[in-house]
């Protein structure tokens, strides 16, 4: 009984292993030149995102608490970014800047962590399907090289993130499809979909047009449809708690304030080039085999449909989704009838995080299927032919994110401030010219928003800005004579501006940016953020119900490991 005890821990320990191992191999091998030449990256969305996370580790730091204010990062401009977009991850990723001496570590540490919470995400889901050890290592290899997460070493993009969640998302889907089995954890779907809400927004609506399909098939399979339906209205409860910060957020700046919307990209320049297959897995474009593979698995499912419902569902739902993903749907119309859709979506290729590990699931268990039914044999010519697309999408996603440092010189451009074993100098160095979350005053073109921003960053050498207690911020500057002067920073309903200790309500610009009468001499202005009790209220309750869960699950797991 003893051994039978051990050797179950021992299955246990491998099978989390195996998962840890095989993501922290392709990641090296992803980054190995970053990693070789010790050159941090500025890539696309780098610098937005260290200006967020370096703004939480310095309210941590310095124990002066912002919430909306942004007083360290974005330019010590005090716009709101970090209360709208990923609020708790970004203080999380505040807290690991504490212990990392560089950006280029910092850099590093994260995306080793993308690559192992999208391994262990993808596995565990296999693994709940009970696909084998082999084939679950196979399924894994094919996500983590191909999309969004493989896109992250040369983007820094954030819907990476969104794309590592989706595997934990779809566990519970399976767990909505199997409730005529056992009845689902409503307490484990509010979580994981919070966890989403509270990292990036815009996956929660990708997490749950994944999960309807699994719940309406689930719901025609379970005997006590009542009860199912009472236990999702007790996660949206949960997710509604978990999550009282985020959607606060946004009834209390959107009512009163005019946002900017992030930038805007024609869809049809942005959706999966699924007509002419190309050389990498990332982005618009994916390998000719990785397209091969996703063909011959549809053609094995619509002849072995009633083999297995489960591959059949799967496969289905990955392939809508990846027809979402494309230039085959008509992403021209959508824009031209619903501009807004496409304007916050940006990228159609996004509805790829939820039709890659549906396919990929799905070809986990048509492998399954083949070894069960035609032996091993067949299963082993049909796992090498899956490995032979890993490594043909390894090679691809290589030489993709070499090929974007050596012929894109900027990106290395920062590579020295990254080294430094202080943030600072990186921060002061690259402005912030994105649109996203400004007060504007009227509609404008995001393209105009940010020529607005770089022209108004050559002023910003003229003005000291300092963080005061209680989250201010405090500009001075000296004027020669007595004028009208725009300062760098932004300003929302909910803001309070005070010149030369006298609270004002200044004109704006377009942009938000107040327009002061200054005296000669020196001037100084205090700008703070006045939040209501109300949400005060929200954010103590989703911070105490995120505390509480934690101090549950540590005890869970002390009583599991009693026993």
């Amino acid at each position: 009984m003893k051994n039978h005890s051990v050797e179950k821990y021992k299955n246990k320990i491998i099978d989390y292993l195996i998962p840890i191992i095989l993501s922290l191999v392709i990641a090296t091998v992803l980054i190995w030149t970053e990693l070789t030449t010790r050159s941090g990256l500025t890539l696309d969305d780098t610098a937005f995102h260290f200006h967020r996370f370096y703004d939480t580790y310095q309210q941590i730091q310095n124990h002066n608490f912002s919430y909306f204010q942004m007083n360290y990062g974005m330019g010590e401009s005090g716009r709101i970014v970090n209360a709208l977009y990923g609020p708790f991850f970004a203080y999380l990723m505040g807290s690991l800047l504490l212990f990392c001496s560089s950006w280029l570590r910092f850099q590093i540490l994260i995306t080793y962590l993308i690559f192992l919470v999208g391994g262990l995400g993808i596995y565990r889901l296999s693994r709940k399907v009970k696909l084998s050890q082999v084939v679950s290592s196979i399924v894994t290899a094919l996500f983590l090289t191909t999309g969004y997460i493989a896109y992250w070493p040369r983007s820094n993009a954030f819907n990476s993130w969104g794309a590592v969640l989706i595997p934990f998302v779809l566990i519970q889907g399976i767990n909505l499809l199997n409730n005529h089995k056992k009845r689902f954890s409503w307490i484990s779907l509010g979580i994981v979909m919070a966890i989403v809400a509270q990292i990036h927004l815009l996956s929660t609506f990708f997490s749950i047009l994944a999960l309807i399909p699994f719940f309406i098939y689930g719901l025609v399979l379970s005997e006590n449809k009542r009860q199912m339906w009472i236990d999702v209205f007790k996660a949206v409860g949960l997710f509604i708690v978990l999550t009282a910060n985020v959607w606060g957020a946004f009834l209390l700046l959107y009512p009163t304030n005019q946002m900017a919307s992030p930038i805007d990209y024609s869809p049809v320049l942005t959706a999966v080039n699924l007509s002419v297959a190309g050389t990498s897995t990332m982005w618009t474009s994916i390998t000719e085999v990785t397209l091969l593979l996703f063909i011959v698995q549809l053609i094995y499912v619509i002849f072995n449909f009633k083999s297995s419902k489960l591959n059949t569902f799967v496969t289905l739902e990955g392939i809508v989704f990846l027809y979402l993903s494309s230039n085959l749907f008509p992403w021209q119309f959508v824009k031209d009838t619903l501009p807004a859709v496409t304007g916050y979506l940006q990228f159609p290729n996004r509805f790829t995080v939820v039709a890659y590990p549906l396919l990929f699931l799905g070809i986990g268990l048509t492998l399954n299927e083949l070894i069960k039914s035609h032996g091993k044999k067949i299963g082993m010519i049909a796992s090498a032919l899956a490995i032979v697309v890993v490594l043909f999408n390894v090679r691809a996603d290589f030489n993709e994110i070499n090929n974007n440092i050596t012929y894109n010189k900027g990106i290395t451009s920062n590579a020295k401030e990254m080294k430094e074993k202080r943030l600072a100098p990186y921060i002061n160095k690259v402005e912030i010219n994105s649109p996203d979350y400004l007060p504007v005053r009227k509609k404008i073109k995001s393209s105009d928003i940010t020529g607005m921003l770089m022209s108004m960053s050559l002023q910003k050498n003229n003005f000291e800005q300092r963080a005061l207690s209680n989250g201010r911020l405090e500009l001075t500057w000296k004027d020669s004579t007595s004028k009208v002067t725009t300062l760098p920073i932004f300003i929302y309903k909910q803001s309070e501006l005070s010149l030369n200790s006298k609270v004002i309500k200044p004109k704006v610009n377009e942009i938000g940016m107040p327009q002061v009468q200054s005296r000669k001499g020196k001037n100084t202005a205090i700008l703070s953020f006045k939040t209501p009790t109300w949400f005060t209220a929200l954010l103590y309750i989703s911070i105490l119900s995120w505390a509480l869960l934690i101090i549950y699950g540590v005890f869970r797991w002390v009583k599991i490991i009693k026993k």
